[in-house]
């Protein structure tokens, strides 16, 4: 028998093992408490059938404490007493309760690495369309619906042809956020981000305005501005688990009408009096805007299909978690 060979059978039996053992320590966690119970029953219905845990763990000829008397491998170990019989019942319960400890710390050790997963339910919510005239500033609401877990995180990242638009500023006038630490306008490339959140315990309201962003119409015709895939929305589940499930997009037509030169005054007068379009900051809010370029963040195609996929061993270790909560569920829902 060659080292390969030895070295596959080993490996085979030690995954072997801690299969085995899992699934002990599950079911003695599940059932220990009756197994417990009805021992010194089964002891009295079946005394001769019914062995002493104490005694088959020990050598032949050494003292068993539980039956107060040596150990015989050659009759069958059963316990000496009603005694015995009640004490080996005892031995059970505790193994129980560590098997039940072992599968809390289990299900703790999956709420960390994120299972089960908290559902991506939140949506960004933006006006489906709108046409401008050239040179007009134009606002676009951005705000976020079907809050079912409270969040503390969002990061919007927008994209828009730069040659047809550009982005005048980013409003947090009205903002359910509080802090701001990220605002980065990209004229050049089409790029815009506003990343901001609160405190804890999050925002837990059905949806709200997060920021406005204010475009204005370069060229005439059809542009489409899409929130990229490195837009989240981060959970205040104490994992940071991003529950945004969709990225929204919306077509403006820029009309070949310019605005007038009265218009146009007035919009830089707006703009210089630190206001855009009327909108001006909220106070108490807290703003740690960075200048500086920032890496997009985006996915590529292949990397967005890899996300897509089923993770089986995701799938496999969820259905270990519900095993560990229904177990923990016994013992929470029902008296002991």
């Amino acid at each position: 028998m060659n080292t390969k060979t030895i070295n596959v059978r080993l490996i085979f039996g030690v995954v072997l093992i801690l299969i085995l053992s899992w699934v002990l320590l599950h079911f003695l966690a599940i059932l220990g408490i009756f197994f417990a119970i009805t021992y010194p029953i089964w002891w009295l219905l079946l005394p001769n059938a019914t062995v002493c845990f104490s005694c088959r763990g020990k050598r032949d000829g050494d003292w068993c404490s539980l039956c107060k008397r040596s150990v015989n491998k050659n009759n069958f170990a059963a316990p000496a007493s009603i005694k015995s019989a009640i004490l080996n019942g005892v031995i059970i319960l505790i193994f129980t309760f560590i098997s039940a400890g072992v599968v809390f710390l289990e299900s703790q050790l999956f709420f960390k690495l994120g299972i089960p997963p908290t559902p991506k339910t939140v949506s960004i919510v933006i006006p489906p369309k709108g046409q401008y005239r050239l040179g007009e500033i134009f606002p676009m609401k951005v705000e976020i619906s079907n809050v079912q877990t409270p969040i503390n995180t969002v990061q919007t990242d927008i994209s828009f042809d730069p040659a047809k638009l550009e982005v005048v500023d980013i409003s947090t006038a009205d903002s359910f956020a509080n802090i701001f630490i990220q605002k980065e306008i990209n004229n050049e490339i089409g790029y815009a981000r506003l990343t901001g959140g609160l405190p804890n315990p999050g925002f837990s309201s059905d949806g709200g305005l997060f920021g406005t962003v204010y475009f204005k119409g370069k060229t005439p015709g059809i542009v489409k501005v899409s929130f990229l895939p490195s837009s989240m929305v981060l959970a205040n589940d104490s994992r940071g688990t991003d529950v945004l499930k969709d990225f929204a997009s919306v077509s403006y037509l820029v009309l070949p009408e310019k605005i007038s030169e009265s218009e146009d005054n007035q919009q830089k007068q707006l703009r210089i009096n630190g206001g855009v379009m009327g909108a001006q900051s909220t106070r108490g809010q807290l703003i740690f805007f960075e200048d500086g370029d920032r890496v997009l963040g985006s996915y590529t195609e292949i990397e967005l299909d890899e996300v897509k996929k089923i993770n089986i061993m995701q799938e496999f270790l969820i259905m270990l978690e519900k095993i560990d909560r229904f177990i923990i569920g016994l013992y929470i829902n029902q008296e002991i």
